[in-house]
């Protein structure tokens, strides 16, 4: 399924690479068919509805006290084909500048302004929630994403990263600067910190960069496919709007860790930034682990994972001893929608004994990485843009 495409293994493009101890190697490459069985969800169509039925305004009220400040826009078909028609037209441009060696830049910019100017309205209701997140946050900024999913993969937001880390690695020491565990955070924080912005224009900007909007906004309206293979359009179920969200300073790459709950248990937990090493959580485990369970075993969260069918993603935030909020839930069927390894970090759904934890079946685990992975480990995580900006790689 199309929204599905950011899921695929890290590094998915062809590079020079180092080759990787065996010991080090994970091969996620392939599924693993002796745990295939039935579906958790019997065809598409109910997995598409599951999928749009779990966004944010699912779960935001059952939880609203243990998470961020939160205010919904509409949006309608017709603005979502306009973002539609526009990642498409991107498409297009970027296809046929590419095979006549020409630059694209000022079209790009050209389709964009079109697509703002006729979202205009659409801008003036984002600008308005923005505002009132970001009046609501102590660094004054909001972060925009759909009710589904985020447009953390926008390119533009990446070049602003490129430039601020950039500047950090130029002024860092040089132990750092020769770490590749210390180079891949610095790079992490400033994508991170180009996903907060201070207006509709800028909120508007990520939506319209975003492959991971047009995917879900796509499907969306296309609805699932029937049984000739064409969508199925479900006018009448169509359920997305945009959300903005109070920026958290608070909140740091060692401090998010994401939970999987199925059968509405928590079962197993690790760090949201897998492939890095963390110093300071080193010896905190005890306390995180028990601070995320005790917010999950609240009723509110509870009522919030029943709403998404007992079986979920569940991305914490530990701010300190007894301090924890939730980040927000995401789908997970079992079958495709959170699995992949990009999904599930430090735990494998297709090895036999990581599935049998995240269902619940074995003890609870809490895993981080208890050392730094070397250099050809770290690299197979890393997609060719990144290994381009931290390994000054260039496209073969």
């Amino acid at each position: 399924m199309a929204f599905l495409a950011e899921l695929k293994v890290a590094g998915g493009g062809v590079g020079k690479l180092k080759s990787v101890p065996k010991e080090e190697l994970r091969d996620r490459s392939h599924a693993n068919t002796s745990l295939s069985g039935k579906d958790v969800l019997e065809n598409e169509a109910d997995r598409w509805k599951y999928f749009f039925n779990s966004g944010c305004e699912a779960w935001f009220t059952d939880i609203k006290e243990h998470t961020f400040r939160s205010t919904f826009v509409k949006l309608n078909r017709e603005e979502a084909s306009i973002i539609v028609d526009h990642w498409e037209r991107r498409c297009r441009v970027v296809a046929a500048a590419e095979s006549e060696g020409r630059n694209v830049d000022r079209e790009l910019e050209e389709l964009s302004s079109k697509a703002m100017e006729e979202l205009e309205p659409l801008g003036k209701l984002l600008g308005k929630a923005i505002d009132e997140e970001c009046a609501a946050s102590a660094a004054g900024l909001a972060f925009v994403k759909l009710s589904t999913r985020s447009p953390k993969d926008s390119r533009k937001a990446l070049a602003k990263a490129e430039v601020a880390y950039q500047q950090r690695l130029a002024a860092a020491p040089q132990e750092v600067r020769e770490d590749d565990n210390e180079r891949w955070k610095l790079l992490s924080e400033e994508v991170t910190r180009t996903g907060a912005v201070a207006s509709g224009e800028e909120g508007l900007t990520l939506l319209l960069d975003s492959a991971r909007v047009f995917e879900d906004l796509e499907y969306a309206l296309r609805g699932p496919k029937l049984a000739d293979g064409v969508g199925s359009g479900a006018p009448g179920d169509y359920n997305v709007s945009l959300v903005a969200r109070a920026w958290d300073p608070r909140l740091t790459l060692q401090s998010e860790f994401r939970g999987i709950a199925w059968g509405g248990k928590l079962t197993c937990l690790c760090q949201y930034f897998h492939p890095l090493y963390f110093e300071g959580l080193q010896g905190l485990q005890g306390q995180i682990e028990k601070d995320c369970l005790a917010l999950f075993s609240t009723p509110a969260v509870g009522a919030a994972v029943q709403s998404l069918g007992g079986h979920c993603i569940v991305d914490f935030a530990w701010l300190g001893s007894g301090e924890v909020i939730i980040v927000e839930l995401n789908p997970f069927d079992g079958v495709c929608l959170g699995t992949f390894p990009a999904s599930t970090g430090l735990f494998l759904w297709d090895n036999e004994q990581d599935q049998a934890i995240m269902k619940g079946d074995a003890p609870f685990e809490f895993r981080v990485r208890s050392e730094k992975l070397s250099q050809p480990a770290l690299k197979v995580q890393c997609n060719p843009d990144w290994r381009r900006i931290i390994y000054n790689e260039t496209k073969a």
